[in-house]
């Protein structure tokens, strides 16, 4: 772990949102940890990655790291799964894809896609409409009078509907039930929402499905409300969007550019053929480079430093 305890929690407290707050604490701990605890490098990597922006967790980082911690702080050190689990994560994304994300986060916790957004005049067009709508007004009324809404509510006065997952997945309560007041709730205001086209009420506003852009773990992910008529062109700035999602380094690729490599790993794997062959025959040097080069079709006046590459190649 190269950051100190002071520069760990100054990265960790430009995080964005409020479940991931407990890893100020965690880090603490860490810090605090004997040694040769703290220096064990499954424990170092798993500090590291509470400083990644939630939406780059790939598993309850905060759940994973209180576990290990607590464990470190009885001065024992992970058992082999944990350790199998903590390999699988592997290093954390580095620190120009944390800021890059990290900027993004600030803005979706706030509820605002705009930067992403060119046509930001037809949400608010559609908005507008809806607040004025009185059949909506009606349903929403109708509600109100139907079910205790304030039981629904969040602290902040938001009640959410229930979310559809990628490739349409459905959270575990999704059977039909009509049995307590919760299930006729659940099942009444996601048909509300669905007709309306809402992520749900804040109070008495209705929060309108937006245009939106979300990082995952797995991938970038565009959601077009199904009122939006979209137009590629005009409506989002693919630009800020590419470079948000390339944030994660991702290489390069293309027909072309895969038939390349392809033949660059045949070469690579002859070259260590031939290098293999080379070192049985006591073969050193510029003489053993030139050879392999030779033998795996090489022009003459090729750079020794190439052949160096071939053989480092994954």
């Amino acid at each position: 772990m190269k950051t100190n305890l002071h520069e760990a929690l100054a990265r960790q407290a430009k995080l964005a949102f409020r479940r991931i707050r407990p890893g100020a604490q965690l880090i603490r701990r860490f810090y605090a940890l004997p040694d040769n605890i703290r220096t064990d490098a499954s424990i170092q990597r798993l500090c590291a990655w509470l400083m990644v922006p939630y939406s780059l967790w790939p598993i309850d980082i905060i759940g994973l790291a209180s576990h290990v911690v607590t464990i470190a702080e009885r001065k024992k050190l992970p058992k082999a799964e944990i350790r199998a689990l903590i390999s699988l994560l592997g290093e954390p994304p580095n620190a120009g894809t944390c800021d890059a994300i990290g900027a993004h986060e600030h803005l979706v916790k706030g509820g605002s896609y705009e930067s992403l957004i060119k046509a930001q005049h037809k949400f608010n067009a559609k908005e507008k409409r809806l607040l004025e709508n009185r059949e909506f007004l009606s349903d929403w009324k109708w509600l109100k009078q139907r079910f205790n809404i304030a039981k629904h509510r969040h602290d902040n006065g938001v009640i959410r509907r229930r979310m559809v997952f990628e490739r349409n997945f459905r959270p575990a309560d999704w059977d039909f039930s009509w049995k307590t007041s919760q299930d006729k709730f659940d099942n009444v205001f996601d048909a509300f929402c669905y007709k309306w086209t809402l992520y749900g009420m804040e109070w008495e506003k209705p929060l309108l499905q937006k245009l939106s852009v979300t990082i995952t773990p797995y991938g970038t992910m565009v959601v077009i409300p199904c009122y939006w008529s979209f137009d590629h062109g005009r409506d989002l700035e693919w630009r800020d969007i590419m470079q948000l999602h390339n944030a994660r380094n991702v290489p390069r690729q293309g027909m072309k550019l895969a038939t390349n490599q392809a033949e660059r790993r045949l070469l690579a794997k002859a070259a260590r053929k031939y290098l293999a062959e080379a070192k049985r025959r006591g073969m050193k040097g510029e003489t053993r480079d030139y050879w392999i080069m030779e033998k795996i079709g090489l022009p003459p006046n090729t750079d020794p430093r190439q052949l160096r590459r071939l053989l480092n190649l994954k």
